[in-house]
């Protein structure tokens, strides 16, 4: 109850809320805070992966697993940071033209439909990108990628790859915990996906 009250008084951007509390639960905390309708994010982190989904039920901005490093910290400032772009964001003028990445390779400029994109692997140094026939080696680091196609059905499943959620065939489970999505390209790709980012997943993907 003195999280909820502070969370009032101080009018935070976020509350960072673990799941086992001395008084009430995360969750309940988590519901109180949205009954508020205070203008703060709710991001859990918790060693409990069983309660991502309810979590998210009470539009919790993000779930991180412990135990957690600071990329995932650093990822979840960087979705809070495009969120609030988005909300700034001028409205788009209707129009028949759909905007195209732009990827040099030598002295051309090849124009690539986000829909024909696959995925985007960072590979040692460079960031290929892969078509359902071509690969692209582009002059983009991956947040960048990330960025620009944030409002496309895109997805950063591990600090190395960018999932174009229309491929997916299949989330299959590995073995200590890892878990891998299949894509539905002519190699059969096979992408990890980071833990925490499973639920996350799992909610975006399906009804």
């Amino acid at each position: 109850m003195e999280a909820i009250k502070k969370a009032k008084d101080l009018k935070v951007d976020f509350v960072f809320l673990d799941i086992q509390l001395p008084d009430l639960t995360g969750l309940q905390v988590a519901e109180l805070l949205r009954e508020l309708q205070l203008d703060t994010e709710i991001v859990f982190v918790t060693a409990y992966d069983q309660y991502a989904i309810e979590a998210f039920k009470h539009r919790a901005f993000h779930y991180i697993l412990k135990p957690y490093d600071t990329e995932d910290f650093v990822q979840m400032v960087n979705s809070y940071e495009r969120s609030l772009n988005r909300k700034k964001a001028p409205a788009a003028v209707a129009s028949d033209y759909k905007p195209r990445l732009a990827v040099e390779t030598g002295d051309e400029v090849i124009y690539l439909p986000p829909g024909e994109i696959v995925y985007i692997a960072k590979e040692g140094r460079a960031v290929s990108i892969y078509t359902l026939k071509n690969k692209y080696e582009a002059n983009y680091t991956l947040q960048q990628l990330e960025e620009k196609l944030q409002s496309y059905s895109f997805f950063r499943t591990h600090k190395s790859y960018l999932v174009n959620l229309d491929y997916v065939k299949e989330l299959r489970h590995w073995f200590n915990g890892a878990v891998n999505l299949h894509l539905n390209d002519q190699n059969g790709t096979v992408v990890p996906v980071s833990r925490n980012y499973v639920k996350e997943l799992r909610l975006k993907l399906e009804l």
